[in-house]
């Protein structure tokens, strides 16, 4: 499929609804074992014992929510034959809830934008990150910027 082809079918997703990702639960083992890789191994993340004291619980890494933000969208949204898709980052990130350690997150995400390139097409989506049981908003990528490669 050309580039064309591809900025085409991206294009027919701009203005439509926002499509929503499985759910990911987030076990005090992912959370933990993300704390070890990111030498974040801050209590409230970790120790169960003293969080479920002092909090009621161990609450999930922001850092974690945002890193499983690209996975969850590459599920989502429709990119037919692209060689690879290159994470550009986010225009802007923000947490508004704590994710509590054992609960699972899913997300919306919808194409707002995408411009075609020499072999490639660089998207921009617009993301909103949920609780999935009560569905309180955790965390908003304003713009995810993805690069299609054809």
């Amino acid at each position: 499929m050309s580039t064309v082809d591809v900025a085409s079918v991206l294009l027919d997703q701009v203005g439509k609804p926002p499509q929503r990702s499985r759910s990911v639960e987030l076990t005090q083992e992912r959370v933990t074992a993300f704390g070890v890789v990111t030498e974040d191994m801050q209590w409230i993340h970790t120790d169960p014992e003293r969080a479920g004291v002092e909090l009621g619980g161990t609450l999930a890494h922001g850092m974690l929510v945002a890193a499983l933000i690209p996975g969850l969208v590459d599920e989502v949204i429709e990119a037919p034959d692209c060689d690879r898709v290159i994470n550009l980052g986010f225009d802007r990130l923000s947490f508004a809830a704590p994710v509590p350690v054992g609960s699972a997150i899913c997300l919306d995400a919808k194409v707002i934008d995408a411009q075609p390139g020499t072999g490639r097409v660089d998207v921009r989506c617009d993301v909103t990150v949920w609780l999935d049981a009560a569905r309180p908003r955790v965390c908003a990528a304003g713009v995810l910027r993805l690069r299609f490669i054809t």
